[in-house]
């Protein structure tokens, strides 16, 4: 890694936009911390860290506080540009069929882990690594959100309730989390990746056209690179189009 460029750590680094953001931030000269649940289990990202010393493999659970810490002590003292919180769960691959977050089928367990993962994660993780983010120059994190935690673009979309409120929810928790860490020059920016071609997105049953994405991690980066301490803390999907909420 390369001592005068700046580094960012992105979660869930093992595929999809994750794995595509690596690529992206490692092309622009960026130190990539790129974590995982389990990196060895990754032969697509263990593939370009051979490739590129940039990029660095990390061991990272975000539903776990204690592989939050074990990170911290790793990099303790190591600044961070950037905090690219990505890991997120839809739900079960199954969900379409058997209605686990869809009225008539609520499961309590995948409530708690869309909600652990997508909300209280990247919450956590940021508070967890907010003195590396203090001690670098551009001192910026970053949360994936979606348009379908927008309530006003509801309509008649009610397939994923939890993944719709964890939206949500994340959207009000990081207005919070901006509001506290303004005031310590940290800049909070709420992104959407827009519709990407990941098993994510199949998992949805949507068939229609959507980015690829390495489109999706590219206008990211374009939005990161202009991101100042006077953002708005709107969310603000790929296209650069304010998502409504």
């Amino acid at each position: 890694m390369d001592a005068n460029s700046p580094t960012v750590l992105v979660s869930g680094a093992n595929r999809g936009v994750g794995l595509a953001l690596v690529q992206e931030f490692a092309g622009h000269g960026w130190n990539v911390l790129a974590s995982a649940r389990s990196p060895e289990a990754a032969p697509e990202l263990a593939a370009l860290a051979r490739a590129n010393p940039r990029i660095v493999p990390e061991a990272l659970d975000v539903t776990s506080v204690a592989s939050m810490q074990a990170l911290a002590a790793r990099i303790r003292g190591r600044p961070l540009d950037l905090l690219f919180n990505n890991a997120a769960v839809l739900g079960d691959r199954h969900d379409l069929g058997n209605r686990r977050q869809q009225l008539g089928g609520l499961d309590e367990a995948l409530f708690d882990r869309v909600m652990k993962t997508n909300v209280y994660g990247p919450l956590k993780l940021a508070e967890t690594l907010v003195d590396n983010v203090l001690a670098s120059r551009q001192k910026k994190i970053v949360t994936l959100s979606s348009g379908l935690g927008s309530l006003a673009m509801m309509g008649a979309m009610s397939r994923f309730y939890y993944y719709q409120m964890s939206k949500a929810a994340l959207n009000m928790g990081l207005r919070a989390l901006r509001h506290d860490l303004r005031p310590r020059g940290i800049t909070v920016a709420i992104l959407a990746p827009g519709l990407v071609k990941t098993d994510l997105l199949a998992e949805s049953g949507y068939t229609g056209e959507a980015l690829s994405a390495a489109q999706s991690a590219a206008g990211l980066y374009r939005l990161v690179e202009r991101l100042t301490i006077d953002d708005p803390g709107l969310p603000i999907n790929v296209d650069g189009r304010v998502i409504p909420w």
